[in-house]
């Protein structure tokens, strides 16, 4: 088997993969910061028992995490067309999706990653010890005040090494926006694989991509878990 990565040296090719690459690590990104918005708001909600929010809370988090994130990126960039939610392109006067192929992705990612954040965050708040929140409310601190304060910032800390493993599968989890046209990684590999036909080196190469992008990842969690730690909470490292 003779491997051949001449096709690296391209300058076309080139183009394509850094363009690619830009795109996958953009839409990462913007899907992790919808993850942390959902996560923390739908962790606060369902903490603080909020009424009616809570429940519908709940049914959120049990939708979007028991059900595959390819069939919610499908749902969302042809489902959502099909319900009306479409605008008309002035040029051609032709009925088109309100929403992109890249916004479908983040919004996928940013859903059901954000889904599994609340019950990330949840579990870390509910290993906050009650002594601690105890002394915050016998010091005057409201409830909103006490989950501000004491248990959000500790219960973050405490779910670091979950989290990780969640903002991990988010990176892994984006390739699919391939299969709604997205130009990112994957989708400019398979365009490579049509024009030069050699399929193991440019599965390698992307293989090699995602091992990169998630080691840095995990490297970037526990850079800042090691940051924000506290001492006496979670385990010792």
């Amino acid at each position: 088997m003779n491997l051949d990565f001449s096709w690296l040296a391209d300058p076309y090719y080139q183009y394509w993969l850094l363009r690619g690459l830009g795109t996958t690590i953009l839409m990462s990104v913007l899907g992790l910061v919808l993850m942390m918005v959902i996560g923390i708001a739908g962790a606060l909600i369902i903490h603080l028992r909020v009424p009616v929010l809570a429940t519908w809370t709940t049914l959120f988090v049990e939708m979007f995490r028991n059900t595959p994130p390819l069939v919610q990126l499908f749902f969302l960039y042809f489902m959502l067309s099909e319900m009306g939610l479409t605008l008309t392109d002035p040029a051609t006067g032709q009925r088109i999706p309100i929403f992109s192929g890249f916004t479908c992705a983040v919004l996928s990612l940013g859903l059901y990653n954000g889904a599994l954040a609340i019950e990330i965050i949840r579990s870390g708040l509910l290993a906050v010890p009650s002594q601690t929140v105890e002394g915050a409310r016998s010091l005057g601190y409201s409830r909103v005040q006490t989950f501000r304060y004491i248990e959000l910032p500790i219960g973050l800390r405490l779910s670091m090494p979950a989290m990780t493993n969640n903002v991990v599968s988010l990176i892994k989890t984006s390739n699919q926006a391939a299969l709604v046209a997205v130009a990112d990684i994957m989708y400019t590999a398979t365009q490579i694989m049509l024009e030069n036909f050699r399929n193991l080196e440019v599965m390698i190469f992307v293989w090699v991509v995602y091992v990169a992008l998630s080691s840095l990842a995990v490297v970037a969690m526990r850079y800042i878990d090691r940051l924000i730690r506290i001492p006496g909470y979670g385990a010792v490292a």
